[in-house]
């Protein structure tokens, strides 16, 4: 077993040698189920995990049981890119010691409360990394950047995703 910074790297060449084989085994699908509570208030249900709380803060009529979706769409593009970082630096034998993403973002509540015309959602995100490694800082901009090319958050947040939708009444 090869492990660095908590990822065993063979688990990961053998799945990129078996996709090279299998192309179509590389296509996975993920969901989540959110039902609402009341109020601003909802549970996100994703596989066998604790529910994710959804609300909204007190002064914007929510009961802050958990973040709000933005924040939460926030913290899947920081967890994505961390991730993305660390299976990056992990393959290419680069320590990392210590690993912080944020993003952060500003939404016009004026536009979703129907008072202005204009994106309801974020404009821009920005995203800082700080990192404690051994490697150089040429290598730390490579890491960066490699992982905001594969991250998928960042890359479905950054196109044109087309968003379905249909209903059924619950009877």
């Amino acid at each position: 077993m090869t492990k660095i910074n908590g990822v065993d790297t063979k688990v990961i060449e053998n799945i990129v040698e078996n996709f090279k084989g299998n192309p179509e085994e590389g296509i996975t699908g993920y969901s989540s189920s959110v039902k609402w509570k009341g109020g601003f208030y909802a549970e996100a249900q994703v596989g066998d995990h604790k529910p994710v709380l959804i609300d909204e803060p007190d002064w914007f009529s929510g009961s802050d049981k958990g973040p709000s979706p933005a924040e939460l769409l926030l913290s899947a593009l920081g967890g994505c890119l961390s991730i993305s970082v660390i299976a990056t630096a992990s393959l290419m034998g680069i320590k990392v010691n210590s690993l912080e993403v944020n993003a952060s973002g500003q939404l016009d509540l004026n536009v979703l409360l129907g008072l202005k015309e204009g994106n309801p959602g974020f404009n821009e995100v920005d995203v800082q990394f700080t990192v404690d490694s051994e490697a150089d800082d040429k290598q730390l901009e490579e890491l960066v950047s490699k992982a905001m090319e594969i991250s998928p958050v960042r890359n479905s947040l950054e196109r044109n995703v087309q968003v379905n939708s249909t209903f059924k009444r619950n009877k």
